[in-house]
Protein backbone atom coordinates (compact mmCIF):
# COMPACT_ATOMS: atom_id res chain seq x y z
CA UNK A 1 0.00 0.00 0.00
CA UNK A 2 1.07 3.14 -1.11
CA UNK A 3 0.40 6.09 1.33
CA UNK A 4 0.39 9.75 0.65
CA UNK A 5 -0.28 12.42 3.62
CA UNK A 6 -0.66 15.93 3.27
CA UNK A 7 0.47 18.50 6.13
CA UNK A 8 2.33 15.70 7.61
CA UNK A 9 5.37 17.81 9.44
CA UNK A 10 3.29 18.69 12.43
CA UNK A 11 0.56 17.98 14.57
CA UNK A 12 -1.96 15.52 14.06
CA UNK A 13 -0.59 14.77 9.75
CA UNK A 14 3.04 13.78 11.57
CA UNK A 15 1.31 11.40 14.55
CA UNK A 16 -0.67 9.83 12.01
CA UNK A 17 2.52 9.48 9.64
CA UNK A 18 3.87 7.45 12.76
CA UNK A 19 1.25 5.28 12.53
CA UNK A 20 1.66 4.06 8.92
CA UNK A 21 5.38 3.63 8.98
CA UNK A 22 5.75 -0.36 8.95
CA UNK A 23 1.96 -1.06 8.04
CA UNK A 24 2.59 0.73 4.26
CA UNK A 25 5.01 -0.09 1.39
CA UNK A 26 5.96 3.79 0.25
CA UNK A 27 4.63 6.67 2.86
CA UNK A 28 4.91 9.93 0.94
CA UNK A 29 5.15 12.55 3.60
CA UNK A 30 4.45 16.80 2.09
CA UNK A 31 4.50 19.89 3.64
CA UNK A 32 6.24 23.19 3.39
CA UNK A 33 9.36 23.19 6.00
CA UNK A 34 12.07 21.82 3.75
CA UNK A 35 13.91 21.24 7.19
CA UNK A 36 11.45 19.71 8.95
CA UNK A 37 10.96 17.79 6.32
CA UNK A 38 14.90 17.13 6.32
CA UNK A 39 14.41 15.87 10.08
CA UNK A 40 11.58 13.66 9.58
CA UNK A 41 13.56 11.57 7.00
CA UNK A 42 16.29 10.78 9.66
CA UNK A 43 13.38 10.34 12.02
CA UNK A 44 10.83 7.74 10.38
CA UNK A 45 13.02 4.86 9.56
CA UNK A 46 11.86 1.49 8.99
CA UNK A 47 12.85 -1.44 7.12
CA UNK A 48 9.52 -2.52 6.04
CA UNK A 49 8.40 1.07 4.72
CA UNK A 50 9.96 3.57 2.25
CA UNK A 51 9.83 7.31 3.69
CA UNK A 52 10.23 9.89 0.58
CA UNK A 53 9.27 13.40 2.04
CA UNK A 54 7.95 16.26 -0.83
CA UNK A 55 7.75 19.98 -0.31
CA UNK A 56 4.37 21.62 -1.73
CA UNK A 57 2.56 24.63 -1.45
CA UNK A 58 -1.11 23.03 -1.27
CA UNK A 59 -2.41 26.84 -2.64
CA UNK A 60 0.06 26.71 -5.98
CA UNK A 61 -1.68 24.70 -8.13
CA UNK A 62 1.20 24.07 -10.61
CA UNK A 63 3.29 22.72 -7.30
CA UNK A 64 0.40 20.49 -6.67
CA UNK A 65 0.12 18.89 -9.88
CA UNK A 66 3.86 18.57 -10.78
CA UNK A 67 4.09 17.24 -6.73
CA UNK A 68 1.38 14.84 -8.13
CA UNK A 69 3.22 13.88 -10.99
CA UNK A 70 6.21 13.58 -9.27
CA UNK A 71 4.77 10.96 -6.89
CA UNK A 72 3.00 8.91 -9.88
CA UNK A 73 6.55 8.61 -11.31
CA UNK A 74 7.49 6.90 -8.38
CA UNK A 75 4.82 4.42 -7.36
CA UNK A 76 2.31 2.57 -9.57
CA UNK A 77 -0.70 3.63 -7.34
CA UNK A 78 -1.50 6.22 -4.34
CA UNK A 79 -4.24 4.20 -2.13
CA UNK A 80 -4.65 5.93 0.95
CA UNK A 81 -4.13 9.94 0.25
CA UNK A 82 -5.11 11.52 3.57
CA UNK A 83 -5.16 15.76 3.79
CA UNK A 84 -4.18 17.25 6.67
CA UNK A 85 -2.90 20.81 6.07
CA UNK A 86 -4.88 23.21 7.71
CA UNK A 87 -4.64 27.51 8.59
CA UNK A 88 -6.38 28.57 11.47
CA UNK A 89 -6.32 32.26 13.31
CA UNK A 90 -8.81 33.40 16.08
CA UNK A 91 -10.34 36.34 15.33
CA UNK A 92 -14.12 38.53 16.08
CA UNK A 93 -16.69 38.66 13.94
CA UNK A 94 -15.96 42.11 13.17
CA UNK A 95 -12.79 41.77 12.24
CA UNK A 96 -12.93 40.83 8.82
CA UNK A 97 -9.51 40.60 7.32
CA UNK A 98 -10.29 39.22 3.99
CA UNK A 99 -6.51 38.56 3.47
CA UNK A 100 -6.77 36.41 6.52
CA UNK A 101 -10.36 34.42 4.82
CA UNK A 102 -8.68 34.02 1.82
CA UNK A 103 -5.45 32.05 3.03
CA UNK A 104 -8.03 30.01 5.57
CA UNK A 105 -9.98 28.80 2.45
CA UNK A 106 -6.87 28.84 0.05
CA UNK A 107 -5.41 26.55 2.47
CA UNK A 108 -8.46 24.40 4.37
CA UNK A 109 -10.79 24.02 1.09
CA UNK A 110 -9.29 24.53 -1.76
CA UNK A 111 -5.83 23.10 -1.44
CA UNK A 112 -7.58 19.71 -0.65
CA UNK A 113 -9.50 20.76 -4.18
CA UNK A 114 -6.31 21.03 -5.53
CA UNK A 115 -5.00 17.72 -5.02
CA UNK A 116 -8.27 16.04 -5.63
CA UNK A 117 -7.89 17.58 -9.06
CA UNK A 118 -5.18 15.19 -9.62
CA UNK A 119 -6.21 11.81 -6.99
CA UNK A 120 -9.69 11.95 -7.96
CA UNK A 121 -8.87 10.72 -11.49
CA UNK A 122 -6.15 8.85 -10.53
CA UNK A 123 -8.09 6.51 -8.65
CA UNK A 124 -11.18 6.64 -11.01
CA UNK A 125 -9.00 5.04 -13.60
CA UNK A 126 -7.56 2.28 -10.99
CA UNK A 127 -11.08 1.46 -9.90
CA UNK A 128 -9.42 2.09 -6.04
CA UNK A 129 -8.42 4.41 -3.04
CA UNK A 130 -9.18 5.79 -0.55
CA UNK A 131 -9.04 9.94 0.30
CA UNK A 132 -9.04 11.21 4.09
CA UNK A 133 -9.71 14.84 4.46
CA UNK A 134 -8.95 16.46 8.41
CA UNK A 135 -12.06 18.86 8.92
CA UNK A 136 -13.19 20.00 12.45
CA UNK A 137 -15.91 19.76 15.16
CA UNK A 138 -16.32 23.45 14.23
CA UNK A 139 -17.74 22.52 10.45
CA UNK A 140 -20.81 21.33 12.22
CA UNK A 141 -22.05 24.69 12.87
CA UNK A 142 -21.09 28.30 13.30
CA UNK A 143 -19.19 29.34 16.52
CA UNK A 144 -17.94 32.71 18.26
CA UNK A 145 -14.68 33.64 17.25
CA UNK A 146 -14.70 30.88 14.15
CA UNK A 147 -16.07 32.74 11.16
CA UNK A 148 -13.43 32.10 8.67
CA UNK A 149 -12.23 28.67 9.94
CA UNK A 150 -15.48 27.09 10.66
CA UNK A 151 -17.09 27.60 7.07
CA UNK A 152 -13.97 26.52 5.82
CA UNK A 153 -14.51 22.83 7.61
CA UNK A 154 -18.28 23.13 6.53
CA UNK A 155 -17.34 23.05 2.85
CA UNK A 156 -15.29 20.16 3.53
CA UNK A 157 -18.06 18.25 4.73
CA UNK A 158 -20.31 19.54 1.89
CA UNK A 159 -17.81 18.78 -0.67
CA UNK A 160 -17.60 15.11 0.66
CA UNK A 161 -21.10 14.39 0.51
CA UNK A 162 -21.64 15.65 -2.74
CA UNK A 163 -18.52 13.08 -4.43
CA UNK A 164 -19.37 10.10 -2.24
CA UNK A 165 -22.09 8.68 -4.12
CA UNK A 166 -20.04 8.74 -7.21
CA UNK A 167 -16.73 7.56 -5.24
CA UNK A 168 -18.62 4.62 -4.20
CA UNK A 169 -19.31 4.15 -8.01
CA UNK A 170 -15.49 3.27 -9.03
CA UNK A 171 -14.50 2.05 -5.34
CA UNK A 172 -13.08 5.23 -4.15
CA UNK A 173 -13.28 5.20 0.28
CA UNK A 174 -13.46 8.57 1.75
CA UNK A 175 -13.19 9.68 4.65
CA UNK A 176 -14.30 12.77 6.72
CA UNK A 177 -12.14 13.04 10.56
CA UNK A 178 -13.71 15.90 12.73
CA UNK A 179 -11.87 15.92 15.66
CA UNK A 180 -12.44 18.00 18.92
CA UNK A 181 -9.75 19.82 20.68
CA UNK A 182 -6.40 18.71 19.45
CA UNK A 183 -3.11 20.18 21.54
CA UNK A 184 -1.19 21.52 18.62
CA UNK A 185 0.26 24.50 16.63
CA UNK A 186 -3.17 25.98 15.62
CA UNK A 187 -4.79 25.22 19.01
CA UNK A 188 -1.88 26.71 21.04
CA UNK A 189 -3.69 29.79 19.69
CA UNK A 190 -6.56 29.79 21.50
CA UNK A 191 -6.79 31.65 24.58
CA UNK A 192 -10.11 30.27 25.98
CA UNK A 193 -10.86 26.41 27.90
CA UNK A 194 -10.66 23.58 25.46
CA UNK A 195 -13.04 20.60 26.94
CA UNK A 196 -11.52 17.17 26.44
CA UNK A 197 -8.29 18.60 24.98
CA UNK A 198 -6.13 15.18 24.09
CA UNK A 199 -2.56 15.07 22.48
CA UNK A 200 -1.95 14.64 19.04
CA UNK A 201 -0.69 11.07 19.17
CA UNK A 202 -4.19 9.91 20.93
CA UNK A 203 -5.74 11.36 18.30
CA UNK A 204 -3.92 9.63 15.45
CA UNK A 205 -4.40 6.29 16.92
CA UNK A 206 -8.00 7.08 16.99
CA UNK A 207 -7.91 8.58 13.04
CA UNK A 208 -5.52 5.00 12.32
CA UNK A 209 -8.25 2.81 13.60
CA UNK A 210 -10.71 4.84 12.15
CA UNK A 211 -8.72 4.91 8.48
CA UNK A 212 -8.25 0.94 8.75
CA UNK A 213 -11.80 0.00 9.00
CA UNK A 214 -12.47 2.49 6.18
CA UNK A 215 -15.26 4.86 8.31
CA UNK A 216 -16.89 7.17 6.16
CA UNK A 217 -16.84 9.92 9.52
CA UNK A 218 -14.58 9.57 12.35
CA UNK A 219 -15.88 12.19 15.00
CA UNK A 220 -14.15 12.08 18.62
CA UNK A 221 -14.08 12.60 21.88
CA UNK A 222 -17.36 11.07 22.13
CA UNK A 223 -18.97 13.85 24.60
CA UNK A 224 -17.94 16.35 22.30
CA UNK A 225 -19.56 14.03 18.58
CA UNK A 226 -22.52 13.84 20.81
CA UNK A 227 -22.95 17.67 21.88
CA UNK A 228 -22.38 18.45 18.25
CA UNK A 229 -24.33 15.86 16.62
CA UNK A 230 -27.28 17.55 18.40
CA UNK A 231 -26.56 20.88 18.34
CA UNK A 232 -27.02 20.58 14.80
CA UNK A 233 -30.52 19.46 14.34
CA UNK A 234 -31.41 22.03 16.54
CA UNK A 235 -33.73 24.67 15.56
CA UNK A 236 -31.64 27.77 15.72
CA UNK A 237 -32.55 30.23 18.28
CA UNK A 238 -32.45 27.16 20.22
CA UNK A 239 -28.85 26.81 18.92
CA UNK A 240 -27.67 30.00 19.12
CA UNK A 241 -28.98 30.15 22.93
CA UNK A 242 -27.30 26.47 23.59
CA UNK A 243 -23.96 27.94 21.80
CA UNK A 244 -24.13 31.54 24.19
CA UNK A 245 -23.90 29.77 27.24
CA UNK A 246 -21.74 27.04 25.93
CA UNK A 247 -19.10 29.65 25.00
CA UNK A 248 -19.68 31.70 27.74
CA UNK A 249 -20.53 34.67 25.12
CA UNK A 250 -23.26 36.87 26.86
Amino acid sequence: MNVVIVGATFGIGFEVAKKFLDHCDNLIIIGRTQAKLDSIKSELVSKNTKVLTLSMDVTNINQVKETMSRILNNVSSIDMFIYSSGHYEPHGSFDIDLDLFKKTFDVNFFGFINCLSVILGHMKNKKHGHIAVLSSLAGFGGLPNSSSYGPSKSAIMNYCESIKIDCDKHNIDLTVINPGFVRSRLTDKNEFSMPFLMDADKAAEIIYEGLIDKKYEITFPLPMKILFKILRILPRPIYFFVVKILTKNF
